[in-house]
């Protein structure tokens, strides 16, 4: 008995796309998994990013806000930078640390951003703007970390960029390091840090010469 094969029925159409206003709404429907999939329709729509940035700081879902975050990096731009670097102002420390993470994914890095986070006034915004740089290649991130080395009066921000430095710093941070030593002479820790760093930098340097 010949074998008849079952006739195949097309695959249904594929839904038409959702408009940026219907997607908007559904940012705070009641089931996390309608806000997500709003939040990952939304990437790249740069009209639509205020409304990404300001929904992270109602958001209590850990996987939204993280679909939330990638769609700000997907979309992309400084004014998306600018939206994010607020958020490290936030009480929120799970907010302040998802906003570092995606500070450090954006590419091409956010020069401005940065820079305005590393003058803030509160030392606090500082030294989690120092971790952004530990992403950046040495050549972005060395004149920033040199400046805070030099001038920042707070010994934690300090050390935040000695720690980075050890990582990421070249031969130029070498003197800045030493002068930071004498500067805060008083404290132990931050001495062995920049002895810690300084060593690090030589060795990469013998290694690359």
């Amino acid at each position: 008995m010949p074998l008849i094969r079952a006739t195949q029925s097309a695959p249904p159409p594929a839904p038409p796309p959702q408009s940026r206003d219907v997607l908007l709404t559904h940012l705070t429907a009641a089931a996390a998994s309608d806000r997500r999939r709003a939040a990952h329709a939304l990437a790249g729509d740069h009209e639509a990013a205020a409304a990404l940035a300001a929904r992270l700081e109602e958001e209590p879902e850990p996987a939204v806000r993280l679909a939330l975050f990638a769609a700000l990096i997907a979309t992309g731009g400084a004014v998306v930078a600018e939206l994010i670097a607020a958020l490290v102002h936030r009480d929120d420390a799970a907010l302040r640390g998802g906003a570092i993470e995606a500070l450090k994914a954006f590419q091409p890095p956010p020069h401005a951003a940065l820079d305005r986070l590393l003058e803030n006034p509160d030392p606090d915004v500082r030294l989690l703007a120092i971790e952004v740089t530990r992403a950046w290649p040495a050549e972005l991130a060395t004149p920033r970390l040199r400046r805070i080395i030099e001038d920042d009066p707070h010994i934690n921000v300090c050390a935040a960029a000695v720690d980075v430095a050890a990582e990421l710093g070249t031969a130029e941070l070498i003197a800045p390091l030493a002068a930071l030593r004498t500067r805060f002479a008083a404290d132990a820790f931050l001495g062995f840090a920049v002895d810690v760093a300084s060593a690090r930098i030589a060795d990469i340097d013998r290694q690359d010469n």
